[in-house]
């Protein structure tokens, strides 16, 4: 028996294709929402409010360039608004590096990246937030300057001035303790 071919009405049509669009990119925006709040749970929830966002326009999604973008564009702006004001844990707290529970001759230098980490991180939260935007959707969502800048709304140059102007930042601020601790 051969497959007919059946005809969908326009709102089944819309569901249809906002199934589709929502499929195809609900990772990139778990993604970009954990970059921001860097907690699973409220990555989660700010990717349903992205969603519902987003659900509340759909009729747009006719006219959108490129859907990618435009539902990224969302869930940075609805991270952004979650976000918690900046917490910094000095590295000197007691469980900042928990002590390794493994006697492997590696535990030494799990611990001393974890600090590192922890300082970058501490490092990366500080930047001011131009630099801080571009630098996360670069590095840890890997998008492109074309990507992030419709996300963020200004040009592929700008993106990668600000991208190269945080890392010189980060990179001066990290030698700078570095070379202090060696002291």
């Amino acid at each position: 028996m051969a497959a007919v071919p059946i005809a969908l009405s326009g709102a089944l049509q819309d569901e249809a294709a906002w199934e589709s669009v929502v499929w195809v990119h609900a990772r990139l925006l778990y993604r970009i929402a954990y970059a921001a709040l860097r907690n699973h749970h409220d990555a989660e929830d700010a990717v349903q409010e992205t969603l519902q966002r987003a659900w509340k326009y759909r009729h747009r999604l006719a006219a959108v360039e490129d859907p990618a973008a435009w539902l990224a564009r969302i869930a940075w702006r609805v991270a952004k608004a979650r976000r918690p004001r900046l917490l910094t844990v000095p590295l000197d707290l007691p469980g900042a590096a928990p002590e390794p529970e493994s006697h492997d001759p590696a535990a030494d230098q799990t611990a001393a990246d974890r600090q590192l980490r922890l300082l970058l991180d501490r490092h990366i939260q500080h930047l001011p937030a131009k630099l801080r935007q571009p630098l996360l959707l670069s590095t840890v969502e890997e998008l492109s300057a074309r990507e992030i800048g419709r996300i963020l709304g200004i040009p592929e140059a700008s993106v990668r001035t600000r991208c190269l102007r945080a890392r010189r930042l980060l990179r001066d601020k990290l030698a700078a303790v570095l070379h202090q601790e060696s002291r």
